[in-house]
């Protein structure tokens, strides 16, 4: 996994550069906070004249009602300007917060917008990165709607690789055996070059968004995970990450950030369990 460190530096600086030009190109918040997230998430300290002005263009995309674009933009804009503990960015935060308390759906959980229905990935990312806003409610729809769709005919591995997310941030006892189950049933769904897509043998085959997911996930419970799942899915995206930097998705930051983190969060892992 020593080179595929070095292509993580690679897909480093790759990142930096998109954020410059998404500033400079006045792209949505999405699209310069993930990446941030992505780096901060592998342990690059976002200091500096850049990482600031960054929060500073999030914040004065605020709209009126606390939130941004949609649900999941929100989530990422608020932890992105949550590193920064200082005031400047207090009241962003504050109103982002009572945004999204707002958005929550009457079963506890959220979609991508107000008027959506509640979320697998959505909801899992607010929990893991928003403890000020889980509750019992959130956490057992989660939980179920999780279960119900294990249990159907067709299954998404994205789904459950955010839903063991979930698990790890709210730590329900009740939901150990399933987490387990989960594991089980992502380890069964790898593509037999080593990475994930939406299911297993998908006409568009492996892609860096759903290994990333899936790898970020199966990171949090690596003791329930055969280590040769995550050693074939690393490689995997060693051997297919572009010479650039970047990762090969329709949206080349989206997918690149996540297969980033994937990959950190599962060697991190990886090496914490030998």
């Amino acid at each position: 996994m020593g080179n595929l460190r070095d292509k993580t530096n690679d897909a480093i600086g790759a990142m930096i550069r998109f954020v410059e030009i998404a500033i400079r190109d006045n792209m949505e918040v999405k699209r310069i906070a993930l990446p941030c997230l992505a780096m901060h998430l592998c342990g690059v300290l976002l200091r500096g004249r850049l990482f600031e002005d960054i929060a500073r263009i999030i914040a004065q995309k605020q709209q009126a009602d606390g939130g941004w674009n949609d649900i999941e933009e929100t989530v990422l804009a608020y932890k992105y300007l949550s590193l920064f503990q200082c005031n400047e960015f207090a009241d962003s935060i504050d109103k982002a917060e009572e945004f999204l308390s707002s958005c929550r759906n009457i079963d506890g959980a959220w979609g991508r917008c107000q008027r959506d229905i509640s979320r697998i990935p959505i909801t899992a990312l607010l929990l893991y990165f928003m403890p000020k806003l889980r509750n019992d409610a959130g956490e057992q729809w989660i939980e179920n709607a999780w279960r119900k769709d294990l249990s159907a005919a067709t299954n998404l591995t994205y789904k459950g690789a955010f839903f063991l997310l979930a698990c790890d941030a709210c730590r329900r006892i009740s939901v150990d055996a399933l987490a387990i189950e989960t594991c089980i049933y992502l380890s069964g769904e790898q593509n037999d070059d080593g990475g994930f897509g939406p299911w297993k043998n998908h006409p568009v085959g492996s892609d860096p968004w759903s290994t990333g997911v899936v790898l970020w996930g199966l990171s949090k419970w690596i003791d329930r995970v055969d280590p040769a799942v995550i050693e074939k899915a690393l490689h995997w995206l060693e051997i297919t990450q572009l010479p650039s930097g970047y990762w090969p998705y329709h949206y080349l930051d989206e997918g690149t950030s996540y297969a980033l983190i994937g990959a950190v969060s599962a060697m991190r892992a990886m090496a914490s369990r030998r």
